[in-house]
């Protein structure tokens, strides 16, 4: 196995490890500290959240580039370690300098507001370790240079211990700040951890003002986009917890929680469709470019439209099973949220996949303002009157406008006509499905846990057996990548 495949499959359990754990705890941590303290906890988290945006500043993705860049650059000069060990540790100093910077002046920042506006909150202050983890979080350098095993390492490390301390000593309502304390100081722990390799690789760490100034331009063109997006998902909490109480915040946080499950699946497929896009792009080949783009729009429709529909029609069951009894006025909040899922989606293809190749940035950054902007407004006017299902609202708002005015900017490649056309056969499809699973409660009247097992099997089932009787041309491209993959294997083990 080539190493880019190594390296790949690396990176998606990594994403998946970082989603996953935190959701193992949660039915216990639910339960345990309750709704109240839980929404206290997803105040605190979102209010932390805003100030890690400016931590990292956009600093992970110019970063790997930046890295990836000088290892390119000094590929296969083998007698030029030594200029290649300096450049190196140049680059990474003049990057880390400006994340070390942004972390100090946000640290300062938050300690001044927590005292003044918080009354000192002990869950406030540990929310500041976190905000040390992110500016001493180094993964991006080692993510450029393809050593994600050192990643990987850690991560697991970390995350078992944090598993265990949180089974081990959340014991009350009264032990949030055990909880908080847990999360945070051991995700500090981590990013030290991962300081001993990096010193030991370049030798020391060299930070000088010259090799700051050059980064800080293109590092805070880079911000505008995360910057922007915070402001429809931490400050809409904040105001969600400012008008309606951390309860809702609460309800809103877990709903949240379970949207990045389905966030990760888009992730990992745009990790997927840039190199191949890129490639047919720069060799100038607009018809496969156009072809790949149609392609990936389908398959984007064949996948995450029935995760998405699927996940409302279960959306009872699946909350009695994961959150309890107490957290069912989440429900409405996951299937609000969760058809935002399809638009990240799009959004994702649209904006990453099309416009930052073609260097339409600034469009790409002004659908991201504009679609915050008009999400916190929105936000602002329906929080008082539906809460947390205000807040998802906004959210969902918030995507609407943003896909609407990047699909405007590609309307070159693919028309709002085209995109109806290739929407609809899925959308019937998943719809037909949805029906199939919302029968099942009707025909079997069981525990929740077996309910929903079911109604998952049945609707994956169904959905499977639409795409075979309508001969999809998704379904016929999965299947035989996987018979090709199977003979491949299968000449191997002869030739063994």
């Amino acid at each position: 196995m080539s190493k880019q495949k190594i390296n790949y499959i690396l990176m998606m359990l990594y994403q998946f490890f970082m989603v996953i754990t935190p959701l193992l705890t949660t039915p216990y941590v639910v339960r345990v500290l309750g709704p109240e303290k839980i929404g206290e906890d997803a105040y605190a988290n979102s209010f932390v959240q805003m100030f890690l945006v400016f931590v990292m500043l956009g600093i992970a993705s110019y970063g790997k580039k930046v890295i990836a860049t000088v290892d390119s650059e000094f590929d296969g000069k083998r007698d030029n370690q030594n200029k290649h060990k300096k450049a190196l540790k140049e680059q990474f100093g003049g990057v880390f300098g400006i994340q070390f910077l942004a972390m100090c002046g946000m640290l300062v920042l938050y300690l001044v507001l927590v005292t003044l506006f918080f009354q000192g909150s002990i869950v406030f202050y540990l929310y500041g370790f976190m905000i040390i983890a992110y500016g001493f979080d180094i993964s991006w350098y080692f993510i450029a240079r393809g050593q994600l095993g050192k990643i990987m390492t850690r991560t697991v490390l970390i995350r078992l211990v944090t598993i265990m301390s949180i089974f081990l000593l959340v014991k009350t309502e009264e032990d949030l700040w055990i909880y908080v304390f847990a999360n945070c100081f051991l995700l500090l722990l981590g990013q030290v951890y991962i300081w001993f390799f990096l010193i030991r690789e370049l030798g020391g760490l060299s930070i000088r003002r010259s090799h700051l100034k050059k980064h800080v331009k293109p590092i805070l063109v880079l911000a505008v986009i995360p910057v922007s997006a915070m402001i429809y998902i931490s400050v809409n909490r904040v105001v969600l917890g400012a008008v309606a109480g951390e309860v809702e915040v609460g309800y809103y946080n877990q709903a949240y929680k379970l949207y990045t499950i389905g966030l990760l699946f888009v992730q990992a497929l745009a990790a997927v469709l840039m190199p191949r896009l890129v490639h047919f792009y720069e060799i100038g080949e607009m018809e496969r470019f156009r072809e790949m783009i149609a392609f990936f729009f389908r398959y984007i429709c064949a996948s995450v439209l029935p995760v998405c529909l699927g996940i409302v029609a279960v959306s009872t069951a699946l909350i009695h099973v994961f959150l309890g009894v107490a957290f069912m006025p989440v429900v409405p909040v996951i299937i609000i949220l969760i058809l935002s899922l399809f638009l990240a989606a799009i959004s994702d293809l649209f904006g990453m996949q099309i416009m930052v190749i073609r260097g339409q940035n600034r469009a790409y950054a002004y659908s991201g303002i504009i679609g915050s902007i008009v999400s916190f407004g929105f936000n602002l006017f329906i929080v008082t009157m539906l809460a947390s299902e205000g807040t998802a609202l906004a959210f969902l708002v918030g995507n609407l406008v943003i896909v609407s005015i990047q699909m405007y900017f590609i309307r070159d490649l693919l028309s709002l006509k085209q995109i109806i056309k290739m929407m609809m056969p899925y959308l019937l499809y998943s719809l037909t499905m949805m029906a199939c699973i919302l029968a099942v409660p009707h025909i079997y009247s069981g525990p929740s846990f077996y309910t929903l097992a079911i109604q998952c099997v049945v609707g994956l089932g169904s959905y499977l057996v639409i795409l075979f009787i309508r001969r999809d041309e998704i379904l016929h491209y999965v299947l035989s990548s996987f018979r090709k993959k199977q003979l491949s294997k299968d000449k191997r083990m002869e030739e063994i």
